[in-house]
């Protein structure tokens, strides 16, 4: 069975989005559909029963009553594969209005709990049902032990215990082959995941996760430098601008350039929606700037 809310105030469009979902996995022998002509109406039935999928039209009585409605979901219903539909709205400017939830998910290895798209009502939707579909039916075979494996994983990340997690993310893979979040952040530690990267996600419209990512990858360099500079490991990167300071073994220069990305740092974590592409120019500007005076 795979149980679809579609919550939408035109007719019209829920019975269009039954026939591109119906279009869309003509396999599934038990499609359920329930609707909701209002907000009010699709948080009720939200409470009465496990839903696949919800659709999520952005605009019902007032602006943007759909997107209002979508921390509380975010919150509630943290597995709910869902789809946003808007002839209004774009991805980006989505994300940046679930910032806080977008950042969990993304810091703390959480957005392989959910399947979560932002789509056009004039869109082809085929791709992001079929996603979901599958994402759903992966989640019910694996998700007691992924959820758990994902959860320890958090916990030694905190930790600052970067190879227990990674063995963690591998058993993932082990159980759930090519699951995204595991693999993604397998080469965010590995460094397979760089600023270039990142600056791609941006231009792509993903521009919360692109900076997020980016963040962490400017730590997991400055901390890399300062381990190399002075030989110890400093969990904190306020620590190593300390030590560094401290240290007359590293140029003015060099602390200056440390200085400008742990400030790009911050903003990308704290303020990612502040984030130009400049900025991220200026991050692979600067850290191979750093790291060439280790040559030097």
């Amino acid at each position: 069975m795979f149980s679809v809310l579609i919550a939408d105030d035109d007719y019209e469009d829920r019975e269009l989005l039954k026939l591109e979902i119906k279009r869309a996995i003509p396999g599934e022998p038990d499609l359920r559909f329930y609707e909701a002509s209002s907000v009010r109406q699709a948080l009720h039935l939200l409470t009465t029963r496990i839903f696949d999928l919800m659709t999520l039209d952005i605009e019902f009585d007032r602006m943007n009553e759909g997107i209002d409605a979508l921390p509380e979901i975010f919150e509630n219903y943290p597995t709910l594969n869902i789809i946003i539909i808007s002839g209004k709205l774009n991805k980006a400017e989505v994300s940046e209005q679930l910032f806080r939830f977008t950042k969990d998910n993304v810091l703390k290895g959480k957005r392989w709990a959910r399947h979560f798209d932002v789509l056009d009502k004039k869109d082809d939707k085929t791709e992001a049902l079929q996603h979901s579909y599958s994402f759903s039916f992966k989640q019910k075979e694996v998700s007691d032990k992924v959820r758990e494996l994902f959860l320890l994983a958090e916990s030694c990340l905190e930790k600052n215990m970067i190879d227990k997690c990674m063995d963690i993310y591998k058993r993932i893979q082990n159980i759930a082959p090519g699951e995204i979040e595991s693999n993604e952040n397998i080469n965010i530690f590995e460094g397979a995941i760089t600023a270039e990267h990142a600056r791609e996600y941006y231009r792509k419209g993903d521009k919360v996760v692109a900076s997020l990512i980016l963040g962490h990858y400017l730590e997991n360099r400055l901390k890399a430098f300062t381990s190399r500079i002075l030989g110890s490991f400093f969990p904190a990167l306020s620590d190593c601008l300390k030590a560094l300071e401290q240290t007359d073994h590293v140029s003015r220069y060099r602390k200056g350039l440390f200085q400008l990305l742990l400030r790009l740092r911050n903003k990308a974590v704290h303020q990612p929606t502040t984030l130009s592409e400049e900025d991220f120019d200026m991050a692979i500007k600067n850290l191979g700037l750093l790291e060439d005076t280790l040559q030097s």
